[in-house]
């Protein structure tokens, strides 16, 4: 099984505040929960928890290790899982995914690593709208109000960039103050959420991410609107804007007999950590 006990026994005891009410809850003994602890302390040379009369506590050190070690014990479960007994992720055939244009933006860097993960696994990604689908992802304007169906369904909300590949306007904190000359490269569902007075600064607007990318490399007094995360264009640099009407909340909704599958957790886990 993969497993660095370690971590476990990291786990058990920064939950229980105790070494002793750890061992309990793993049914090993207290020194061998002492010396789990010494060694994950020596081989990350730093001291995760302060001992004071039989309670122990985290140290800031242990604070963030735990978030580390949270996530990596995930992932030993959900690989054990991937590439164990129960780990036939494919089925024989690709994983059929209905994506808007929003999905299929952010979904080649999500699925090349987990595709790298298990090599076995392949995805088959079509326009939304097809009802012969596994999993269904898309996007729509950002809810500060979630219904409870909303609330299951949501993934992460989707900030926007603003980018150009102008020095001159790396400094560029509004854009409703562009200064004259300076036009607006728009993916296209931003459009109809713009501020107010900026319609007749588009220049260009494309549902595709890569030609308003490639638009704004070659006007260097553009700048282009585009969700973060999905910005791979070399030379283009984001700007210190803030854009809160054009954040979008990304949905996913998978059939019922793809819903309790390996692959739906480990999607759902990879988008949820996404840095967007």
């Amino acid at each position: 099984m993969l497993e660095d006990f370690r971590l476990k026994v990291f786990m058990a005891v920064s939950e229980e505040g105790s070494f002793t009410r750890a061992a309990r809850k793993l049914g090993i003994t207290q020194p061998a929960v002492s010396q789990n602890v010494a060694e994950l302390e020596k081989d990350l040379g730093t001291v995760l928890f302060t001992r004071n009369r039989g309670a122990v506590s985290l140290t800031p050190s242990g604070k963030t290790f735990k978030e580390y070690a949270s996530r990596i014990l995930y992932w030993y479960s959900a690989a054990g899982v991937m590439f164990g007994p129960q780990g036939r992720l494919a089925s024989g055939r690709p994983v059929r995914v209905s994506a808007d244009c929003l999905a299929e933006a952010l979904l080649p860097s999500v699925l090349s690593r987990l595709v790298s993960a298990c090599p076995g696994l392949s995805f088959d990604v079509s326009g939304s709208g097809d009802v012969a689908c596994d999993l269904r992802i898309w996007g729509s304007p950002h809810a500060v109000e979630q219904t409870i169906e909303e609330g299951a369904s949501l993934l992460c909300v989707v900030q926007a960039s603003a980018v150009s590949s102008s020095p001159a306007l790396s400094a560029l904190s509004d854009i409703r103050n562009l200064p004259s000359g300076v036009g607006l490269a728009v993916w296209s569902p931003y459009v109809p959420l713009l501020p107010a007075g900026l319609g007749s600064r588009v220049c260009i607007e494309s549902g595709s991410v890569s030609v308003v990318e490639k638009f704004a490399l070659v006007y260097r007094d553009t700048i282009a609107l585009l969700p973060r995360g999905t910005v791979t264009g070399e030379g283009l640099a984001p700007l210190p804007v803030s854009l809160p009407s054009l954040a979008f909340d990304l949905r996913m909704e998978p059939s019922d007999g793809f819903s309790g599958t390996p692959v739906f957790s480990s999607l759902r886990t990879l988008f949820e950590n996404f840095e967007l």
